[in-house]
């Protein structure tokens, strides 16, 4: 009986050892996005926008000083445009962003100075601590555009009512 109490002693230590190595690394997160051909110059998603297969990007987080990067990786997108970026630990005192790196397609290769929303680029959150559930945090979706618009853009620019100026 006394060697049965030992063994059940020691494999629960174990058991206790294992787990405590598991979580010794931190949460572990998918940053998630998706990036667009964006054919119409407009700078926002639209029902002709292209989601872009073979695009590379970069998750960048920076320390509290915003000077440091501590953090850095790149992905491609799959074949619907969608890029998955695992990540290991709690950034949350860190501002992170995912970044447009290289184009798949020669004909919509800008990146636009402005960016979709106003910025280049998509902030995202990488921690626990902020409400989330679940381990998958969305980036908003980033494009590039075309050199040139598609001839088509103008009908879609009549239907919403913009100029393409604006």
């Amino acid at each position: 009986m006394a060697k049965l109490s030992q063994l059940v002693i020691l494999f629960a230590g174990a058991l206790s050892l294992l787990s405590l190595c598991a979580t010794a690394s931190g949460p572990k997160f998918i940053v998630e996005g998706q990036v667009f051909c964006e054919v119409c110059r407009a700078n926002f998603i639209n029902r002709l926008s292209e989601p872009m297969p073979g695009a590379k990007v970069r998750l960048e987080c920076r320390g509290e000083d915003k000077g440091n990067i501590t953090l850095s990786l790149e992905g491609v997108t799959n074949d619907k445009g969608v890029y998955q970026l695992p990540v290991e630990g709690d950034h949350g005192t860190e501002s992170c962003e995912v970044l447009l790196v290289k184009s798949s397609k020669p004909d919509c290769d800008v990146i636009p100075s402005e960016g979709w929303a106003g910025k280049p680029s998509s902030r995202v959150t990488i921690t626990t601590n902020n409400g989330f559930h679940g381990q998958t945090r969305q980036a908003n979706p980033l494009g590039f555009t075309r050199k040139v618009a598609l001839p088509q853009c103008k009908e879609l620019f009549k239907e919403l009512e913009l100029t393409q100026d604006s």
